[in-house]
């Protein structure tokens, strides 16, 4: 499991930058004040599902309009095309690679998780996915049905291990 969640933080960290510098260019581009500052709040609030970057593009918004009504206009359209990439293209490419959620079940799980626990849930539902589905391919696949289930994070991890120990033992 730790491996799984490793991967999938990896992951988020690596969305969140890339949200981070679209985000920040674009708001430079269109001369909206403190683009720095204002990428990094967009990169830090997409670790929040839904809510973040609704958050990050109404900020930015605001800041806009204290220039001009157009560049309020323009930083709505950035940030709803940044989100478009984001939830498009940049986390599930950068997701596939990290943990192999499939997105019905990971948008189901939000949903749940969201329902039942609420705001605490919706942020937590994606890495107890992750989790919950390493017990399942372990517990069940492994255990129960006697197949080999693979892990992502697992066999890189056992590589670098083994060939940490076998340089450890080598003769001299």
């Amino acid at each position: 499991m730790k491996h799984s969640l490793w991967w999938w933080l990896l992951g988020q960290m690596t969305a969140m930058a890339v949200i981070g510098v679209l985000k920040s260019l674009g708001l430079w581009l269109l001369g909206v004040p403190l683009p720095l500052t204002l990428g990094l709040l967009a990169a830090l609030l997409t670790f929040i599902p839904n809510f973040g970057p609704i958050t990050a593009g109404t900020v930015a918004t605001l800041v806009a309009l204290t220039e001009s009504p157009m560049k309020a206009l323009y930083t709505i359209l950035l940030a709803i095309g940044v989100q478009f990439i984001e939830s498009h293209l940049v986390t599930p490419l950068v997701q596939r690679e990290a943990v192999a959620l499939p997105p019905a079940f990971t948008i189901s799980g939000q949903v749940l998780m969201g329902a039942l626990l609420g705001f605490r849930g919706l942020v937590f539902a994606v890495p107890l996915l992750a989790a919950s589905l390493v017990v399942v391919k372990m517990l069940y696949i492994e255990d129960v049905l006697g197949e080999p289930a693979e892990v992502e994070g697992e066999q890189e991890a056992g590589d670098h291990s083994q060939k940490n120990a076998s340089e450890a033992w080598a003769p001299p």
